[in-house]
């Protein structure tokens, strides 16, 4: 099949690891790059030495993204463990990406991602088809519209409106009003729209209970994976 089924992939989020927005020097990705490490320097300062720090460069913003070496290397020691392959990586928002581009949609305007996992949401924003921005709030706090909303008016010009919306997760999104509001489209980010899918596994899927949009991480983790 082409998948190698014994690397497994994690998806990185919450307080031991995070992504920081800075801006692009003109006409030089690796210029930006070495000024994205060297602020992740300033940042981190003498913790520098206990994180992991990758950069991602696009057409409008750069990236640095930093993930605490304890925790990569407590899942290494997990695979050793279980006797599987060394563990793959990628933040959860990126995942995300992942899925929506493997899926064939996105890519044009502005679109944002919302996962929803009924105790706290995440949103994503792409602009034609570039990861921005993200934001992630607790629903112990901040109802799903109402972190959406904040989210939006903080990253969003005026009067601008999010092309789509992209629904993930398996919290009870469908029942939060107002979400119509903030996008032209409001759409189920299924992941494996368009895919082949024995009768088997859509057996397995349907048993389960659990909507398409809940395994959205999973599967761009899988995708990243190929």
């Amino acid at each position: 099949s082409g998948i190698d089924a014994h690397r497994p992939y994690f998806a990185l989020s919450g307080p031991a690891s995070f992504i920081k927005r800075r801006f692009v020097l003109p006409h030089s990705a690796e210029a930006t790059r070495q000024q994205l490490l060297w602020e992740a320097q300033q940042l981190l300062g003498s913790d520098i030495d206990e994180y992991v720090v990758d950069t991602l460069v696009t057409r409008r913003h750069g990236f640095f993204i930093a993930a605490r070496r304890q925790i990569l290397d407590l899942y290494g020691a997990l695979c050793r463990q279980a006797q599987v392959g060394k563990p793959g990586f990628d933040m959860a928002s990126f995942a995300l990406c992942n899925a929506l581009e493997s899926r064939g949609a996105g890519g044009d305007g502005v679109e944002v991602i919302l996962q929803d996992d009924g105790s706290s949401a995440r949103a994503v924003l792409l602009r034609d088809g570039e990861y921005e921005a993200e934001s992630i709030w607790s629903l112990d706090e901040v109802t799903v519209a109402d972190g959406l909303t904040r989210f939006c008016d903080a990253e969003l010009d005026e009067d601008e409106i999010a092309r789509r919306l992209w629904v993930a997760g398996h919290g009870d999104t469908d029942g939060n009003a107002g979400l119509e509001r903030l996008a032209d489209e409001v759409v189920d980010l299924d992941p494996f729209a368009g895919l082949p899918m024995t009768e088997a596994a859509g057996r397995a899927l349907e048993r389960s209970q659990v909507p398409s949009r809940a395994f959205a991480v999973a599967a761009g983790l899988a995708f990243r994976g190929l």
